[in-house]
């Protein structure tokens, strides 16, 4: 990692990789095929003339807005190709005319589009979560709005499957906002804003970047593949233990001490790999089949996105996971088993919520000629505190373990490098190709301010105890 200003070198984040961005000929061929499979999924689900509607996201391209003869939803994917290909004036002349149609008609055709589309997605290896993170940061607060509403009324098929919910997808769908709808109409697109020809153009916009999405690993199950049950969250983390690492990382976000709050996070710390510690021996002790690990996604958000990267990194790796970054996407992904899973994200928030309060107590910083260096000082403060705190978590869990093995728990290192190489395998297998991001600190006071940050409290065993003597 390169440093300036006086700050020391910072190793390569464990654990962390970054996927190589998708290059424009790859999203072309990735668009096509989520055409072609949004298309094949709709002529699988309706007959009649809808069926007879599958075929509009093949012609879009090839035909004029002003040919009398196409359908609202052919209208509107011209449209959608004109705009993605810079033609300004093609793209209006359509949205003009489907401004001057029937409303209702014209609502009901783009919604289904747009459904299937999202559907097709699904089976790229998207998930609502993912979709809503990547419109809201790439469009504006409409087109997230009318994603969102589209997700919701694309999720009143699931029903339909005659099969078993995925709770963990349905906890998506609440998590942002796009509870199923039971009306029988599409009207939404009639509804979201108050002027008609704004909602097409809207809707234009966000068409454009969904047929253009590229493919994802496919982390669960879409709603096409759900098995009549359902399958057991048995491998997450407990739910009296969460709620004990929830109560820890609260305390820790609300204290003003900085000792006792890393005090607490080193005590949620030492909880959550206790629980690794209790799951690795009693697989090891039944000699029974091994739950595979898997991946989850972890938005990122702006800004000092790279420095936020690099401290998710570091906690997955104190956990025994992987974290592969994917840039152009806005999020990580992190293998590991579904536990530890749990307990990296609930770190990660609590602990980008401290950092984020230490860096409000700093204030604005400026250089020797008056000018602005808060950005750098911040960046340098977050990447130093992701390094540090992940070496300090690293050493809780090394005393955990030791303190495990010397209870009689066994040759305990042995077992959990299995469990690392099967994540790591797993991480490989995902993403054949990574390469490993070095950020640089630019600025020294921010780079000492983080590492102290980071350092200043005892994160062993026992810590809050301490703390409080202290």
């Amino acid at each position: 990692m390169g440093h300036g200003q006086g700050a020391d070198p910072a190793p390569a984040s464990g654990g962390l990789g970054t996927h190589p961005p998708v290059g424009k000929n790859n999203r072309q061929r990735r668009a096509a095929k989520v055409r072609r499979r949004a298309a094949a999924h709709r002529s699988n689900d309706r007959s009649g003339a809808r069926g007879g509607a599958s075929n509009a996201r093949e012609r879009a391209g090839s035909v004029p807005p002003g040919d009398p003869s196409l359908s609202p939803a052919e209208v509107f994917l011209a449209a959608v190709s004109a705009q993605m290909h810079g033609d300004g004036d093609r793209a209006t002349q359509a949205v003009a005319r489907l401004a001057g149609s029937s409303q209702a008609r014209v609502a009901e055709e783009i919604a289904e589009c747009m459904e299937d589309c999202v559907a097709g997605l699904w089976e790229n290896g998207w998930q609502p979560v993912d979709l809503d993170r990547v419109v809201a940061g790439r469009l504006g607060c409409n087109e997230a709005r009318l994603a969102r509403l589209i997700i919701a009324s694309q999720s009143r098929s699931y029903e339909a499957l005659g099969r078993r919910v995925q709770p963990r997808w349905m906890g998506q769908l609440e998590q942002i906002g796009a509870r199923r709808e039971r009306r029988v109409d599409r009207a939404y697109l009639c509804e979201f804003r108050d002027e008609w020809v704004d909602a097409l153009a809207d809707a234009v916009g966000l068409m454009g970047l969904l047929v253009a999405l590229p493919s994802l690993p496919c982390l669960i199950d879409p709603p096409s593949r759900w098995e009549s049950d359902a399958p057991a969250d048995e491998s997450d983390l407990p739910p009296a233990m969460l709620g004990k690492v929830r109560a820890l990382l609260a305390k820790a976000e609300s204290t003003t001490f900085d000792a006792e709050a890393d005090a607490f996070t080193a005590k949620a710390q030492e909880l959550m790999a206790r629980y690794r510690i209790d799951r690795v021996l009693l697989e090891d002790g039944e000699r029974s089949p091994r739950v595979r690990p898997i991946g989850r996604r972890v938005g990122i958000d702006h800004p000092y996105t790279e420095a936020k990267v690099v401290l998710l990194g570091e906690i997955a790796a104190a956990n025994g996971c992987q974290a592969v970054w994917s840039r152009e996407l806005g999020f990580t992904t992190v293998f590991g088993f579904a536990g530890e899973l749990d307990a990296v994200e609930e770190l990660f928030t609590s602990l980008l919520v401290q950092a984020t309060v230490a860096l409000g107590r700093e204030g604005s910083k400026i250089d020797h000629l008056g000018r602005s260096r808060t950005t750098r000082f911040r960046r340098s403060f977050l990447l130093a505190f992701g390094y540090r705190i992940g070496r300090r978590l690293r050493d809780t869990v090394a005393a955990t373990v030791t303190a495990a093995e010397g209870g009689g728990s066994g040759a305990l290192v042995p077992i959990l490098a299995r469990d690392d190489a099967a994540v790591r395998q797993v991480a490989s297998d995902t993403f054949p190709e990574t390469g490993q991001i070095s950020p640089s600190a630019s600025d020294g006071a921010g780079w000492y301010a983080g590492t102290r940050f980071g350092d200043r409290a005892d994160l062993g065993v026992g810590s809050i105890e301490r703390a409080r003597a202290a």
